[in-house]
């Protein structure tokens, strides 16, 4: 009979590791649907704990895991004391989902760590909680791990700026400049005004299309210019610096940015500076194509 009993053993494990349901390394590592676990459990697969609604004051126990409450009045819920047994480790997520208070109490004589030993945290409504017991029986036996607001509301994307130039290359109306020396020179049809609503962030996309217009034969140089965003007046020091590959050819900047701006008017323009002339001195001249302003900020 010992032997018969042996054989299904041998049989069972064979099964268990032919069809990868139970893996264990010399790690002694165990694996849930793996041959190979790298840590000390490892599941191939999801993941399940307990989930209860409660709406009354209650006590945490040993199959507790993730606990809402969702009540009509302030309540407690208590945490197991230490004496229980080995609780090292055990986590307890909690959720507020009613509209009063909940506080979550430490047993008598134990603490609850945060930043500081506490006897209780209250969890606001729409707030989570998460702890963990560090295995102690006296003292600070639970540790806060997080508490945090989980009320999800929603974010709609609005347009700060938006604004457009565009103008043919043989148009007679079309506008042009000249940078004589290093110094920086505003790019006309660039400047601009616009008004922030409230104080926010602003994620901002720029396009400048500009066309040569000077082509002096003895000359054959790939001179750079560079080009900056400046707001209210200010340097942002978001810029992009582009070679022109021939003195009559055409500039395309793209320049992206954030910029925490303050509710109200605010002034933008771009600025383009002759970076490097490459040992050549000459006065260039530019059309403006194209300029293209696109900002959005979260409300």
């Amino acid at each position: 009979m010992e032997l018969q009993y042996k054989k299904y053993f041998i049989l069972l494990f064979l099964f268990a590791s032919a069809t990868g349901s139970f893996g264990q390394n010399m790690a002694i590592n165990t694996g849930i649907n793996t041959k190979n676990p790298g840590s000390r459990l490892t599941v191939n697969g999801s993941v399940a704990g307990d989930y209860k609604i409660i709406n009354a004051n209650a006590v945490l126990g040993f199959t507790d895991y993730y606990t809402a409450y969702n009540g009509n009045a302030d309540a407690m819920l208590h945490l197991p004391p230490a004496g229980w047994g080995s609780l090292k480790g055990r986590v307890y997520s909690i959720k507020n989902t009613s509209n009063y208070m909940l506080t979550v109490i430490a047993p008598a004589q134990e603490t609850i760590y945060g930043t500081a030993n506490m006897s209780s945290v209250t969890v606001p409504p729409g707030y989570y909680a998460k702890l963990v017991s560090r295995g102690t029986v006296t003292g600070s036996t639970w540790e806060l791990l997080a508490i945090m607001d989980s009320k999800v509301t929603s974010v709609t994307v609005k347009k700060a700026l938006d604004y457009a130039y565009g103008m043919a290359r043989e148009s007679s109306n079309i506008s042009a400049f000249t940078l004589s020396d290093s110094n920086p020179t505003l790019i006309p049809e660039s400047q601009t005004m616009f008004t922030m609503p409230v104080a926010s962030p602003v994620i901002l996309n720029v396009a400048v299309g500009l066309a040569g217009d000077v082509s002096p034969a003895f000359y054959n140089t790939s001179p750079y210019f560079r080009c900056e965003i400046i707001i209210d007046g200010v340097a942002t020091n978001f810029f992009q610096i582009v070679q022109q590959h021939s003195l009559n050819s055409s500039l395309q900047f793209k320049i992206s940015g954030v910029f925490n701006l303050s509710a109200g008017p605010h002034g933008i323009w771009l600025n383009i500076t002759r970076w490097n002339d490459l040992g050549y001195v000459y006065v260039p001249t530019f059309k403006v194509l194209s300029v293209v302003y696109d900002g959005v900020y979260l409300d």
